[in-house]
Parts: structure tokens; sequence; C-alpha cells
């Protein structure tokens, strides 16, 4: 039942966002009565959380499958695959990333979004580190780690959600080229 009422929730904050969502859209699209929903959640804010949490768990697992590929290939053609996957899923969940960039701010910290956050700066100083031999001799991996890890993050999102006229193998292009030049010898 709990999947059923994300799975509907889900459809409605895409097609209508987070204000034209409604405990009544979702029961009525989960085919629930309202009184069944709140039986799993006390009110909108807990199932936009639940449909994020869920979110950052599919993100995880889909970007991890690219990490593996990445980390085999040599760094600026590793650091491509990761740009590229970014952005496709990103693309392929643009109606719940501007949920995200929207609303998270004002629902408060969400533990799973963090959690990937984490990682993936995590994944991305092991890089660093390991093909530090590739890069500036004064490049200082923690400041550079926050510089590219933000940068190519806020790109991203604003690319996804602004939709430049920017083809999307153009941009991971052009988000490569920026790092690249950034970090290479």
């Amino acid at each position: 039942m709990v999947e059923r009422i994300l799975d509907a929730a889900t459809r409605v904050l895409s097609e209508r966002g987070y204000d034209g969502a409604s405990t009544n859209r979702i029961a009525a699209t989960a085919g629930i009565s309202n009184g069944s929903l709140y039986q799993y959640f006390p009110n909108k804010d807990a199932i936009v959380v639940a449909v994020l949490d869920r979110f950052a768990d599919h993100l995880a697992e889909r970007l991890g499958a690219k990490i593996e590929t990445a980390m085999s290939e040599p760094w600026q053609n590793g650091g491509r695959i990761l740009l590229a996957a970014q952005i496709k899923l990103l693309e392929e969940n643009a109606d719940l990333l501007r949920i995200i960039v929207e609303q998270v701010p004002r629902l408060g910290p969400f533990d799973k979004l963090n959690a990937l956050q984490h990682r993936l700066t995590d994944i991305v100083r092991i890089y660093l580190l390991v093909n530090r031999e590739h890069f500036r001799p004064d490049l200082d991996i923690d400041t550079t780690l926050w510089i590219l890890t933000e940068t190519v993050g806020q790109l991203s999102i604003r690319y996804v959600l602004d939709r430049p006229p920017i083809p999307h193998d153009r941009m991971v292009e052009e988000l490569a080229a920026l790092v690249i030049r950034h970090i290479a010898k």
C-alpha cells in the first residue's frame, strides 16, 4: 500500500507540482480513501519526504552502476561518463528535481539526499586522489572538491530545470572541459 501511495504521489507531484498536489488527489490517484492514506502518512509533506527518499535511492542505484564503469576508464572519460549519467538522471526526473530545489529548503534536510551527496563527493575525492599525478601540482583537493561538486551540481540542475538550447552531449562536453581545464596539469 505504501508503494501504491508513493507511486500515486510521484505521478501527482510530476503532473501538478508541489502546490497542486494534495492528499485528496494522491489518495484518488492511488485508488484509496483519504482515511486509508492517513493510516500510512500524517500529511502531504510526509508523503513528499518519502517520495524524495525513494528518488534518492533510485539515483544512488543508477549512479552506482555508472561509477563502477567510470572508475575503470581514464580519468577524463570516467568524468564524462559520470557527468552524462548525472544529467540524464536529472533530466528523467526533472519534475521531482524541481520539487527538491523549490521545496526542500522549506521542508528541511533529507537524510537520503544528503547521504547521496556525501557519497558522490567521497567518490570524486577518491577519484582525485587516485589520479593525482594527472592534476596540477598545486591542486588543493578539498578546495577543488567543493568547487567542482558545487559547480557541476548547480550547472546540471539549472540545465535540466531551465532547458537552455544546448544539446545534452554538448552540455556534458562543456562541463567536462571546464573541469579538465581547472584540474589538469
